[in-house]
């Protein structure tokens, strides 16, 4: 059976500082603005600039489904919640079980939808490209799991109060001009006990979610532990990285799919340049076994490589996709 075409995609992060000093020009940026040597305005005229780059390269690549590489954000957890109400930004924590780290929100009582900035970064890319768009927005169980909770909700309750909150932000982004929303769930690969508190906040996030398609997604964390629920949940597409799932690629190309994947098998936590021909040669038997248009990517963010391997893995990921539609 022939399947559709597959597209490459970016996963969601790129690199904010490059190699050369060039590349560096936000840094100093940013110093300058925490000492008081540039204004907020000139501040977000290089931050601009850097998004054009991020974007520049993205389309050189070959991506076609691409994000403004998040090069606004610190973290995803701390940039989501700053422009939500009702959070404060407090110190720093791991993320995840890399050498990056998030500034963890804090949940108070009266955590309200946002400020219009995160419709304001799509609007920003759309004014930019051509190319189909993807907003990327942490999951309300990860939201939850990762802040401190000092709100009079419960953690039950605060996951499905943000999963509301979520979804109208998403609606937002939609109008924006965003074709994809990518909702991220790490701590539930990490977590899969959470299952049925993670439905629960999923559907009321997609009960106000309007227009994009929705892409469920899962990092960090084998998702074989949950992938035979996932075909139960109202996302478009399911994105796997495939690095912590052992075995997933085999029962997949057994057992099928019922939704179409993104599927995260370009290593973005590892500097070696895989084969394209290789990975194509992996993808084919499964994609035959799988519905619909399915997209390619990096395992995760591209933010934990130089900006020269990224571009690289961005480069190999559209050459997988290009071997595989012929």
């Amino acid at each position: 059976m022939p399947f559709m075409k597959i597209v490459p995609v970016i996963h969601s992060s790129f690199p904010r500082i490059g190699e050369n000093p060039e590349q560096q020009k936000l840094r100093r940026a940013f110093a300058g603005l925490e000492d008081g040597k540039i204004t907020e305005a000139e501040f977000a005229k290089i931050q601009d600039q850097a998004v054009d780059d991020a974007i520049a390269i993205q389309e050189k690549a070959g991506i076609e489904v691409i994000t403004d590489g998040l090069i606004r954000w610190y973290d995803p957890a701390s940039h989501l919640a700053r422009n939500l109400k009702g959070f404060e930004i407090n110190g720093l924590l791991r993320f995840f079980d890399t050498n990056f780290y998030y500034r963890q929100p804090v949940a108070h009582d009266d955590i309200a939808g946002g400020n219009g900035n995160l419709q304001e970064e799509i609007s920003y890319v759309k004014s930019k490209s051509g190319r189909k768009i993807k907003a990327v927005m942490l999951g309300p169980l990860s939201l939850a799991s990762m802040s401190l909770n000092k709100s009079r909700l419960s953690f039950e309750n605060l996951c499905l109060r943000l999963g509301e909150i979520l979804g109208r932000e998403a609606a937002k982004m939609a109008s924006a001009g965003a074709d994809f929303i990518q909702i991220e769930e790490p701590a539930l690969a990490r977590n899969p006990q959470w299952f049925e508190l993670f439905r629960a906040g999923f559907a009321n996030l997609v009960s106000v979610k309007e227009g994009a398609r929705l892409i469920l997604t899962f990092y960090f964390g084998n998702a074989g532990k949950i992938i035979e629920r996932l075909g139960e949940m109202p996302a478009d597409m399911i994105g796997i990285d495939f690095t912590y799932s052992p075995g997933l690629m085999e029962k997949i190309r057994n057992d099928g799919s019922s939704k179409p994947i993104s599927f995260g098998i370009v290593d973005g936590r590892n500097t070696r340049i895989e084969s394209a021909d290789e990975i194509a040669r992996v993808l084919e038997p499964i994609l035959k076994k799988v519905s619909g248009e399915c997209h390619v990517s990096t395992s995760c963010g591209l933010e934990f490589l130089p900006r020269a391997y990224a571009v690289r893995k961005l480069e190999l990921t559209s050459r997988v996709a290009g071997i595989l539609n012929g």
